[in-house]
């Protein structure tokens, strides 16, 4: 069942994961779809009070330890810490309604809510036992939210959603007004990009922290959500009228290849973490600043 979620809704996880042993991906696939649930929680309730109620209940579950709640049970399954996912929920619970975020600070703090927090229960999924390996996988999880934003700003505004910080846009931009404004809003999307760049050469810095095993795995990943945002940026501000960005599969199993020779054989970039990264998460779970 979890490997279906993830066929259906993480196509670029999915493809990815091939290259993990199996009973990792299994992991990963249950990880991926305890995540999905709770972003169905509150995107397909009809009623925002029942989607709150939702996600309080599961809130409530995960701190008890309740495995009797289906959701918190097969969190619970996988070890991978329990306050990740609660932030992970808080996260989610501020999406439910109009979205605004107001500048640089909020925005990496909800990257890190609803993506950071999988990088790091993704290190317990991973059979990671090195803690200097948690700030970089936070990074990785922020740079594909950061990927992810930049590319469906017209699908979220749709949502009356608008991610892009405040301080970056013109003022009063509402999320029916980004079609009329795509010249300072594709500046906003350069400037998100631009930090998930930053959070991917940081994530490059700690792939030698992971087993050798799943490492292919997790470059690919990082490859492949990354060329999104490249794509993104090379469409120009025309992206915003062009439909969600695709990568073609003929270069995502291009992206796969090189992954899995470079995880195999190639040298893998070292180097200690930058504090800078996570000096606007001070106080969150496993960030380093």
């Amino acid at each position: 069942m979890s490997l279906a979620v993830l066929a259906r809704h993480g196509r670029t996880f999915r493809l990815a994961g091939r290259l993990l042993p199996q009973k990792t991906l299994s992991s990963a696939a249950n990880l991926y779809a305890f995540c999905r649930a709770v972003d169905d929680i509150a995107d397909e309730s009809m009623d925002q009070n029942a989607a709150r109620a939702g996600l309080l209940d599961l809130r409530h579950a995960v701190l008890a330890n309740d495995a009797s709640h289906p959701l918190a049970a097969q969190l619970l399954a996988l070890r991978a810490g329990t306050e990740p996912a609660v932030a992970l929920i808080d996260t989610v619970l501020s999406d439910l309604g109009p979205v605004r975020v107001a500048d640089k600070a909020a925005l990496l703090r909800y990257a890190y809510g609803v993506a950071g927090t999988v990088g790091l229960q993704m290190c317990a999924v991973l059979g990671v036992d090195d803690p200097r390996a948690i700030p970089h996988a936070i990074d990785l999880g922020v740079a594909m939210q950061l990927t992810n934003i930049a590319r469906d700003v017209a699908e979220d505004a749709l949502h009356n959603r608008l991610y892009l910080p405040a301080t970056w846009l013109p003022p009063g931009l509402q999320p029916v007004g980004i079609m009329d404004a795509p010249g300072p809003v594709f500046d906003a999307v350069q400037q998100v990009l631009a930090r998930a760049d930053r959070r991917y050469r940081s994530a490059e810095r700690g792939f030698h922290y992971l087993p050798p095993r799943v490492r292919p795995a997790i470059r690919a990943a990082a490859r492949l959500y990354e060329e999104i945002g490249l794509r993104v940026l090379r469409q120009g501000p025309s992206y915003l009228h062009a439909g969600r960005c695709v990568v073609p599969l003929p270069r995502k199993l291009a992206l796969l290849a090189g992954c899995l020779g470079a995880g195999v054989w190639g040298r893998v970039p070292a180097g200690p973490h930058d504090p800078l990264l996570h000096l606007t998460l001070h106080g969150l779970p496993g960030v380093h600043a």
